[in-house]
């Protein structure tokens, strides 16, 4: 039987083969962590933003809401008064579907700021209500908007509400519509 001793090979005929391979891992297992902390870091920014664009989307819904109860509530409209518009007159609105993070960009006459008492934002949604041409319809169930047949058409008012809700920052902007007919 033989038996090999280390003491036969000379120290000089050595030459670090251990220690490069141990180098080539620990690079390689280095980059496999950097690389899944990047992902990891990527996720949750991606959760944040998500996070962020329900929330805005959460308050301009609660403006339209807001702005929907303001018709049902009012008996008497004035659209003299800060974010109401009627579409006769020339004022300039806010352009929220173009312009929808410039926070100061609210028209002429302003827009209305929805702040619940039990609700904190930290940018409170806004939102005004456009009073648009009376649209005469057919008052049966399913009826024609058309016009000129000879058919009793009621006349109906209709607004647009626009709503503006942002999320924890003035980035995250979600500008949501309605039409109301009253």
């Amino acid at each position: 039987m033989t038996y090999f001793s280390f003491s036969h090979f000379p120290r000089q005929r050595q030459q670090g083969a251990a220690l490069l391979m141990g180098l080539v891992l620990l690079l390689i297992m280095t980059l496999l962590g950097i690389s899944s902390m990047r992902s990891t870091t990527l996720q949750e920014r991606m959760a944040g933003a998500m996070h962020d664009q329900n929330l805005a989307l959460q308050t301009a819904e609660s403006a339209l809401r807001a702005g929907e109860q303001e018709l049902v509530s009012t008996v008497t409209l004035d659209f003299t008064q800060t974010g109401w518009y009627d579409s006769n007159e020339s004022e300039d609105r806010p352009d929220w579907k173009n312009n929808a993070t410039d926070t100061g960009h609210v028209g002429k006459k302003g827009v209305v700021t929805h702040e619940p008492n039990d609700v904190n934002w930290t940018n409170p949604p806004q939102f005004f209500v456009e009073r648009i041409p009376v649209v005469a319809a057919d008052s049966s169930q399913g009826g024609s908007m058309a016009l000129g047949d000879g058919t009793v058409y009621t006349e109906y008012d209709m607004y647009r509400i626009v709503a503006r809700g942002f999320g924890n920052n003035t980035r995250s902007v979600v500008v949501v519509e309605s039409t109301y007919r009253r």
